[in-house]
C-alpha cells in the first residue's frame, strides 16, 4: 500500500512576504568593507613575512648562552657580571636622605607656648570656726541634766493610805493613775530614792524605767552547741573578765525546742566594750550579733 502524505504540513521558511530586493547603494558600501578587510589582511601578512626573514638572518641570544657568557662568580656562588646600573631618581634620593639621622631638621613652625594667666585665689570663711573653742572654756560647761524617771506603783487595795504616807515626806511629788498603776514622779533624785526605799520597805510591787545608758548590753552568741550548759558560759565569759549579770537560752516559739542560741547581758560600764573582743568560747568559734 502506498503510504498516506499528511498535506497539512507546513513549512516555517515559507511564511511572510519575500524580503525586499536590496539597494545599490548598501551593496556598494558592502563591497567597499570587504575590500577594506583585504587590504588590512594583505599588509599584516607582509609585516610577519619581514619580521621572520628579519630573525631568521639575526638570530637573538637563547638562555644557555645567555648563562653560559662571560660572567664571573664570587666564593659564595652569586654572579659577578657586571649589569645594568640601578636607577637612581631624585625621589629616592629624597626618601633616603629623610631617613638618616644626621640629616633631621626640625619643623620649622613650632607651637607657642601659651601664657599663663595668675589665678586670684578666693577668699573663703570657716563657717566652724566658732566650733573651735578653748579647753578652759570647755571645762565650765556643767554637765547635762538627766531627767528623772518615774515610778510605777501597782494599785492595792490600801493604794490610798500609801499616798497619804509620801504626801507627808515628799509633797512635792505628783501622782497620776495610768493602766492599773500610779505613777510617782519625784522633783529630785533623793525624794526618787527615798520613794523607792520607803516602797521596797513595805513590800510593795513597783518598777522603775531605767535609761538606755544604765541598761545592761543585751548580746547573743551564736556557733555554740544546743545542748550545752548556759552556766558553763557564762563562768567561761566571767573567767575572761567580762561581767555577766544575766545568760538564757532561746527556744523555739511552737515546740519550745532549745536553739543553738544563747542571750546575755552585759553590765555597762567602762569596760563593756571588752566583749567585742571575744572569738572564742568553751574553745569554740564563736559569733556575737546584737539582741
Amino acid at each position: 500500500m502506498e503510504e498516506l502524505v499528511d498535506d497539512q504540513c507546513i513549512n516555517m521558511e515559507d511564511l511572510g512576504p519575500p524580503p525586499a530586493p536590496t539597494p545599490d547603494e548598501h551593496r556598494c558600501l558592502k563591497l567597499k568593507s570587504f575590500d577594506k578587510e583585504i587590504r588590512i589582511f594583505s599588509a599584516r601578512k607582509d609585516y610577519i613575512s619581514e619580521m621572520l626573514e628579519i630573525e631568521k638572518s639575526i638570530p637573538s641570544p637563547t638562555p644557555e648562552r645567555a648563562q653560559s657568557g662571560s660572567g664571573t662568580k664570587d666564593p659564595r656562588g652569586k654572579d659577578q657580571r657586571p649589569g645594568r646600573p640601578a636607577k637612581f631618581t631624585a625621589k629616592a634620593a629624597k626618601n633616603n636622605n629623610s631617613k638618616t639621622v644626621n640629616d633631621f631638621v626640625f619643623p620649622k613652625k613650632t607651637i607657642k607656648n601659651a601664657p599663663t594667666q595668675k589665678k586670684d585665689e578666693v577668699v573663703t570663711n570657716n563657717t566652724f570656726a566658732a566650733l573651735n573653742t578653748a579647753q578652759a572654756d570647755a571645762e565650765d560647761v556643767s554637765p547635762p541634766q538627766y531627767k528623772i524617771k518615774p515610778i510605777f506603783m501597782k494599785v492595792i487595795d490600801s493604794y490610798n493610805l500609801i499616798l497619804q504616807e509620801l504626801h507627808r515626806s515628799h509633797p512635792t511629788a505628783t501622782n497620776t493613775f495610768t493602766k492599773g498603776y500610779i505613777k510617782i514622779e519625784a522633783q529630785s533624785s533623793d525624794d526618787h530614792r527615798d520613794i523607792t526605799n520607803y516602797l521596797t520597805s513595805k513590800n510593795l510591787q513597783y518598777y522603775v524605767i531605767e535609761p538606755p545608758s544604765n541598761r545592761p548590753l543585751k548580746l547573743v552568741i551564736k556557733g555554740l552547741p544546743a545542748d550545752i550548759d548556759p552556766e558553763d558560759i557564762k563562768n567561761d565569759l566571767i573567767s575572761k573578765g567580762i561581767k555577766i549579770e544575766k545568760i538564757a537560752q532561746l527556744k523555739k516559739f511552737t515546740t519550745k525546742t532549745p536553739l543553738p542560741i544563747f542571750m546575755i547581758e552585759v553590765t555597762r560600764d567602762e569596760n563593756v566594750n571588752d566583749i567585742y573582743q571575744v572569738r572564742s568560747c568553751l574553745y569554740m568559734q564563736i559569733k556575737l550579733d546584737p539582741f
